[in-house]
């Protein structure tokens, strides 16, 4: 009777166990020389409400919101050099590793008063002052994306670290990084103006930041060897309870994740379906806004193309319908252009917006608009805006006056005209009511008083029978232009347009000057 062999080891065991060896001597190394009563004692002495604390607290945040509304990048970098905040976050964080509740009540309660202090001071400074237009500074801290979160993650690690090695010049650079008062400032500047999406978009915001900071904070600490003392462990409920903290502080991030996942997959299968369906056209994403919130994602693209794609918005939606499994809004623009790559380097060269309501307006439109402009004019309360489009900007009539119509669907509340160059408009298919929108339209931007020919113009229908007698009655094609005319507020000159040819069939035949 044979014996069993014991079974041998593989050279995958082996690899294995050194390896796990080998980590547990630089985890070793790693935790060599840490002092950790020391350091928990100055985290939580750093951590807590203090009057310095709530002084750098206002005026952190006075910093950040003049900043913000001046649109001033240098001044909302000096309210981040200020900004006591990181202090009892990264004291929340090593108050959960060490299942601290007293200390995480504490952490709790300073972050909670020194959100009520900074937004108060955000608060009253938008109502005084004049400046309640955002700037770019200001949307630009409106919501979450997956870098911002990296940010936070990476400078949750930074300050953990920085304290746990006494490196405090560290910490500098971290609150450069984390940029935790410049978002309170902003929620403070949507409910001052009662934009309650700015608000809610830049609350969304910090608390990715902080949960990110602080959770970071706790894997870093527990790394380092930070554990609850054998002789103070906390009761269980207590241990629960942080937990509990732990798993609630955790649900805003999830949110975000989810959020951001749903708007990079989102953003990745727009740009793949818009190459397949502008296949062949030569045509460039202009400008992509993806947004994703109440179980619905909103897709926005300008596509500069050199040919139109009549059904490119529907095959679009089905394409991301059917990639998502989440309802998809899609709003697409085609804008004909020569060279497409020229118009999406236009964009990226735009500058950035200025401090008042009128210049930060016409900085938008810029951006907006990736085509060679003669000017950009707006009023003084960023309400109205004209462009005027230069003859070499590579658009004809119907792509400008697509461009009016897809800006005035993205800039809401504000009326937006367009005025294209000076072009041949000889002829109207009477009978195209697209046709007839589009020459009212021009002939309006171009303050034209056109003579015109109508040529065998298709005549008002007869009234259905037993029509109500105070129905309006039918209008014809001549008398459906002239109505279109006259609401662009154009007026037709005296005399005879060209004359119409022998073919002409409900036409009509225009001559500008």
């Amino acid at each position: 009777m044979t014996k069993a062999r014991p079974p041998q080891s593989t050279d995958a065991d082996e690899g294995l166990r050194s390896l796990r060896s080998f980590m547990r001597k630089m985890l070793a190394l790693s935790r060599r020389g840490v002092d950790h009563p020391g350091v928990a004692a100055s985290v939580y002495e750093n951590g807590g409400l203090s009057g310095r604390y709530l002084v750098m607290t206002v005026i952190s945040a006075a910093i950040a919101t003049l900043g913000l509304m001046l649109g001033s990048p240098a001044v909302v970098i000096g309210a981040m050099l200020v900004s006591p905040m990181m202090g009892p976050i990264v004291a929340l964080g090593f108050s959960l590793t060490l299942l601290d509740w007293d200390e995480l009540k504490r952490a709790l309660t300073a972050v909670g008063i020194g959100l009520a202090v900074a937004l108060t001071v955000a608060l009253l400074l938008t109502w005084v002052s004049p400046l309640k237009e955002p700037t770019a500074e200001i949307l630009a801290r409106t919501r979450p994306n997956f870098f911002d979160l990296l940010i936070a993650v990476f400078s949750g690690v930074a300050g953990a670290y920085a304290v746990v090695r006494q490196r405090g010049e560290t910490i500098i650079g971290v609150a450069i990084a984390t940029a935790l008062m410049p978002p309170i400032a902003t929620i403070g500047f949507g409910l001052g103006t009662g934009d309650l999406t700015i608000a809610a978009g830049a609350a969304f915001l910090f608390m990715t930041n902080l949960v990110a900071i602080a959770l970071a904070a706790t894997l870093t600490a527990g790394f380092f060897g930070f554990r609850p003392r054998l002789g103070e462990r906390p009761a269980p409920w207590q241990g629960i309870a942080v937990l509990l903290v732990f798993a609630v502080l955790a649900a805003p991030l999830v949110l975000s994740l989810r959020s951001i996942g749903l708007e990079s997959q989102a953003t990745a299968e727009t740009r793949i379906a818009v190459a397949d369906i502008f296949s062949g056209a030569d045509s460039r994403v202009t400008l992509l806004e993806v947004r994703s919130a109440h179980n619905e994602t909103t897709v926005s693209a300008l596509i500069s193309t050199r040919t139109l794609i009549p059904d490119a918005e529907s095959r679009l939606r089905e394409r991301l319908n059917a990639a998502l499994h989440t309802p998809v809004k899609v709003s697409l623009d085609q804008i004909v252009v020569a060279d497409p790559r020229a118009a999406s380097r236009a964009v990226q060269a735009s500058p950035i917006a200025a401090p008042s309501a009128a210049e930060t307006l016409r900085a938008r439109l810029i951006d907006a608009v990736p085509f060679a402009t003669d000017a950009v004019m707006t009023d003084d309360v960023g309400r109205t805006a004209i462009i005027l489009l230069r003859p070499d900007a590579g658009l004809d009539l119907a792509s400008a006056y697509a461009l009016e119509k897809g800006l005035q669907g993205r800039f809401d509340g504000v009326a937006i005209w367009v005025t294209p160059p000076l072009a041949a408009l000889d002829t109207v298919d009477l009978g195209d009511p697209d046709a007839v929108a589009r020459a009212a339209w021009a002939l309006g931007r171009w303050r034209a008083r056109p003579r015109v020919s109508f040529c065998r113009p298709e005549p008002a229908p007869e009234p259905a029978a037993g029509a109500a007698a105070d129905a309006a009655a039918p209008q014809g094609a001549q008398a459906r232009f002239v109505a279109a005319l006259t609401a662009m507020g154009v007026a037709l000159a005296d005399g005879d347009g060209p004359a119409c040819a022998r073919r002409d069939s409900n036409l009509a035949r225009i001559a500008l000057g």
